[in-house]
């Protein structure tokens, strides 16, 4: 077997891997890893839409849509699946794994009980919580060394996350309207001003995690073709 074919049949496997991982990740916090119901009588948790409120969640489902994309294109080699593929990964893929990450892991150095209190410890497994938060950025990092991309012009991509982001920032604003509950309860803890300027830099982080993913995988494949 030649040194592409090796390549091609370890970018396989590890798709399938992270696709798997990520899957199983997804269903677990769906289905077992539920905060009780003392926690909406504590308004801890806006009692609407269970995961689906959660940047987490809803980042793990495109992280997993991702990869079993990408697995289905290394079977088939279709070029609007190649399309496709570059365009979720450049728009969302990196983006929303960096800014989950980082975000995270931020607020969690600052103040742990600020994002994750104790008592999800008894919830959420270490694993799970990893997963979600950790080899996501793992997984992107490896998908831009093993495979080439296409990044999609940059006002596509663009217009792509902007929408994504504001529609995920008026996603969590309506619940607060509806319950009087901010689906992360340190929003309730700071000032208005404060949650704005907040809101502001999730957003422009976002964009600038966009280039960075944009200038990585340029400067690793600008004289190679191919994938």
């Amino acid at each position: 077997m030649d040194r592409c074919s090796w390549a091609n049949g370890a970018r396989l496997l590890f798709h399938l891997f992270a696709a798997v991982n990520l899957a199983n990740a997804v269903h677990h916090d769906y289905r077992y890893a539920q905060l009780p119901e003392l926690a909406v009588t504590l308004r801890l948790e806006p009692p609407l839409w269970g995961m689906f409120k959660y940047i987490s969640f809803l980042g793990g489902l495109v992280q997993c849509g991702y990869y079993a994309l990408a697995l289905t294109y290394d079977l088939w080699r279709l070029p609007s699946l190649r399309n496709l593929r570059d365009y979720i990964l450049a728009t969302f893929v990196v983006p929303l794994a960096l800014t989950a990450s980082l975000t995270f892991w931020s607020l969690y150095a600052i103040d742990r009980n600020a994002i994750y209190p104790d008592l999800l410890d008894s919830i959420y497994p270490e694993w799970l919580n990893h997963v979600l938060h950790s080899y996501i950025v793992v997984y992107a990092l490896v998908e831009f060394v093993s495979t080439r991309h296409r990044y999609p012009d940059r006002s596509r991509g663009f217009v792509g996350l902007a929408a994504f982001m504001a529609g995920y920032l008026v996603w969590s604003n309506y619940f607060w309207f509806r319950t009087g509950i901010w689906v992360y309860p340190f929003l309730g803890d700071i000032d208005w001003y404060i949650r704005v300027l907040y809101f502001a830099l999730i957003i422009v982080v976002a964009f600038v995690y966009y280039l960075i993913g944009e200038h990585v995988n340029r400067v690793l494949w600008v004289q190679t073709t191919g994938n």
